[in-house]
């Protein structure tokens, strides 16, 4: 209760004083992406260290492995930008949010064209559908736990855009599974890594906005 003799401004500082608790406070954005690069790392290489692609020598280490460091780069990249992005008044320029969001795919597609120049295959007669589900299903089931957890952490900052954060999240962990995921598919097609490997990463863009603005909306 507060006192009939207060003013309005006295009330409403009661009313928020007796209201305020003691919260952690919010690691930085760097800190909190130097804490998610171990488990990064278990998601690229999660796929290769179980198996790996029966033409893996022909790629050479720089197709094979450097190719799959510079996207798991790009996907860390990214992943920053979001936990950057998620606080409020410390979001990154509009160039610079338009720039990862274009860079990141670009980089997808000079990783699938290098990859199929070195070492073109294709998918087996009959065989279509089944390695395009398996490749689309695949890396999603990978980076959707990353993408969960990492969506609950940018949510902790309260982003004045979680649909967009979200996407950012989803798409962090899509191209982070990806980059292990791709040193497993035994083709390169371009037909099939786009269609495929760049449909999972889309969709778990889709489904990180979808989770972010749902635990906003529970939250609130």
């Amino acid at each position: 209760m507060t006192d009939g003799r207060m003013t309005t401004h006295q009330r409403v500082r009661h009313i928020v004083e007796r209201d305020m608790k003691p919260v952690r406070p919010l690691l930085s954005p760097g800190l909190r992406l130097l804490l998610l690069v171990p488990i990064a790392i278990a998601v690229a290489v999660y796929t290769p260290a179980a198996a790996t692609r029966a033409d893996l020598g022909r790629l050479g280490v720089l197709t094979a492995w450097g190719l799959s460091a510079l996207q798991w780069t790009m996907g860390l990249l990214v992943l920053g930008v979001a936990l950057r992005h998620a606080v409020p008044g410390r979001g990154v320029s509009r160039r610079f949010l338009i720039g990862t969001l274009v860079g990141a795919p670009v980089a997808i597609l000079l990783v699938t064209a290098i990859t199929y120049a070195v070492e073109p295959s294709g998918v087996p007669p009959g065989m279509a559908f089944t390695f395009w589900w398996y490749c689309v299903r695949g890396p999603m089931i990978i980076a959707a736990p990353v993408c969960l957890a990492v969506s609950v952490l940018a949510m902790r900052a309260y982003p004045t855009r979680p649909a967009l954060v979200g996407a950012l999240c989803g798409l962090a962990a899509g191209v982070l599974a990806d980059s292990g995921w791709r040193l497993y598919c035994e083709v390169s097609a371009l037909f099939h890594v786009l269609s495929s490997h760049g449909l999972a990463i889309m969709l778990m863009a889709g489904i990180g906005a979808g989770a972010s603005v749902g635990i906003d909306r529970f939250r609130r």
